[in-house]
């Protein structure tokens, strides 16, 4: 999921933009598929190519305005569709659909006519003219909704698959999900019988089936693939559900593929870079997000490209650069990880209180989501040995309660670090209380470990000084029997721990004038390490 999060931010707000120009047939297929968006765009990017039919394509773009309710703009589409061809009927029939919606059912009908008559031949005219009827208010004309669509079932001798894709359209409008499959199967099979492909009727089959039997809609896609392998439609169908299903090596290849069509988008791109960065192909990666920059440098999820992979790639000078232009965007939603690689950038580069800037912009801006920048700036600090400051941003973010074992055991390590570097014996008192009430804190969730013990034994020894407590005494032993529960070899292993331990509690004992106790562990100490210097005489007396 972390992928399809990223990509969710870096698409977030951008605009649709046709590569280059490419044939008109992409726009009608994408708008039969309902995808308007890109439909318009590449409809009015080939409007002035030579091998467009500017009928159709004004015909498409005046539909598009009136999906939007954007009358007079179609009005004007469909006129100049008249205009370029006065034989093409279906601009007659988007008049008629605009009759319709003003309540001019006369006027409709008589633009309907002229259609019918000027394509006798196409019963798909009849199938749009059904479809205008649809559009406007199914329920008021379904008679006249219906005897469109048998007049084109006559016409079509049962095989007009506009007509099936119309009724499988139907039937989705009513969540009659198994109907509008077999209307869609159905166009499929006789577009295919007359020797063509239907690339809307297998794209509106795929996606009912999506949800429900995802491996059998990428399936039907593969196959639109195979049949129309220079399909935009097809490509990127397949693309996105690769894609939707998580399959990103699957999502990255065929990417490649539809990147080679004209008429791609850059969000395609911006996917397809975010895709290679996933699959760890960071050149590449960043090679699509510049070019991306090229024509459009304000493009700040780009940005986020550019600073991830030259963060993979070791760039940190570029990485930086580009950390700064995503930081300063206005409108953009930073993330945990563009602060942390920002940062880290920053920190490689020994920009430390840019970087400490960073991390602290982030944490302020949403203190709740970005509560991770307190361990970055801890990190930091400790890095620069300010251990006071260290400990605290990382208290910061214990306190807030959702800090693993870790971070509270580090707190209490770096409260030990910062007591030896006190400019008061107030000051140091304090920070060994600190360094022992996170450690009790860490204590209460690992009861056993006895690292941890360990340092809060250190901690004691610390606070005590010559004075040696029972709590510290206490520890020790605790600590001891922790270490040889969880290795049997632990005195072999760790002998500075115990040899620490001996000698703090036979001094303890010592100073309890408890002699016998105090010699069983000065004893262990000379066994353990014979050649401290006076210990062996101090054992005769």
């Amino acid at each position: 999921m972390k992928a399809k999060f990223i990509f969710s931010l870096m698409m977030g707000g951008c605009a649709v933009a046709a590569m280059a120009q490419g044939g008109y047939q992409d726009g009608v297929d994408y708008y039969n598929a309902d995808r308007f968006e890109k439909a318009k765009t590449i409809l009015q990017n080939t409007l002035n190519d030579a091998s467009t039919n500017k009928a159709v394509s004004f015909y498409y773009l005046g539909s598009l305005d009136l999906r939007e309710g954007n009358l007079s703009g179609a009005k004007a589409y469909f006129e100049k569709g008249i205009a370029a061809d006065p034989a093409t009927g279906y601009n007659y029939v988007g008049l008629g659909e605009i009759a319709l919606k003003n309540g001019n059912e006369k006027e409709a009908e008589t633009y309907f006519s002229d259609a019918v008559k000027l394509d006798k031949k196409d019963y798909a005219v009849k199938a749009a003219i059904a479809r205008a009827y649809f559009n406007v208010d199914p329920v008021k004309y379904a008679k006249q909704i219906d005897d469109n669509i048998k007049k084109a079932m006559k016409d079509s001798k049962n095989m007009g698959t506009a007509v099936y894709v119309l009724q499988g359209d139907m039937a989705r409008a009513k969540n009659e999900v198994g109907p509008a499959a077999g209307f869609y199967e159905q166009a499929i099979t006789y577009e295919e019988a007359a020797g063509n492909v239907n690339p809307e009727a297998y794209v509106k089959y795929a996606n009912l089936y999506n949800k429900v039997n995802n491996d059998y809609s990428i399936a039907k896609l593969v196959e639109l693939n195979d049949k129309l392998p220079n399909s935009a439609l097809a490509q990127s169908e397949l693309a996105e559900k690769y894609y939707d299903s998580e399959l990103f090596s699957k999502a990255a290849a065929q990417y490649a593929k539809y990147m080679k069509n004209p008429n791609h988008f850059q969000q395609d791109e911006q996917r397809y870079s975010l895709l290679l960065f996933f699959d760890k192909k960071y050149p590449e990666s960043l090679a699509i997000a510049k070019d991306v920059l090229k024509k459009d440098p304000s493009n700040h999820y780009m940005y986020r490209m550019v600073l991830v992979n030259d963060d993979a790639l070791e760039n940190y000078e570029e990485a930086a650069e580009y950390g700064a232009k995503l930081f300063n965007a206005g409108d953009v939603t930073l993330t945990n990880n563009d602060c942390v690689t920002y940062g880290r950038a920053l920190q490689k580069l020994g920009r430390n209180e840019e970087a400490a800037d960073v991390y602290l912009r982030a944490y302020n801006n949403d203190p709740q989501k970005n509560e991770g920048m307190l361990v970055n700036l801890s990190d930091l600090y400790s890095e620069l040995g300010d251990y006071k400051k260290s400990a605290e941003y990382l208290q910061k973010y214990v306190d807030g309660g959702n800090a693993s074992l870790t971070d509270v055991f580090a707190l209490a390590k770096l409260y030990g670090a910062t007591a030896q570097q006190a400019a008061t014996p107030e000051e140091r008192d304090a920070d060994i209380a600190n360094g022992v009430k996170y450690i009790d804190m860490a204590l209460e969730r690992a009861s056993n470990k006895a690292s941890l013990h360990r340092t809060k034994a250190q901690m004691l020894t610390l606070r005590d000084g010559d004075k040696l407590s029972q709590e510290l005494a206490d520890t020790y032993l605790t600590m001891l029997a922790a270490y040889e529960e969880e290795n049997p070899t632990a005195i072999q292993d760790n002998p500075g721990i115990f040899k620490q331990a001996y000698s703090v509690l036979g001094a303890y004992y010592q100073q309890q004038k408890d002699q016998a106790e105090s010699l069983k562990w000065f004893e262990k100490l000379y066994e353990l390490d014979p050649t401290i210097p006076g210990l062996k005489q101090m054992l005769k007396k």
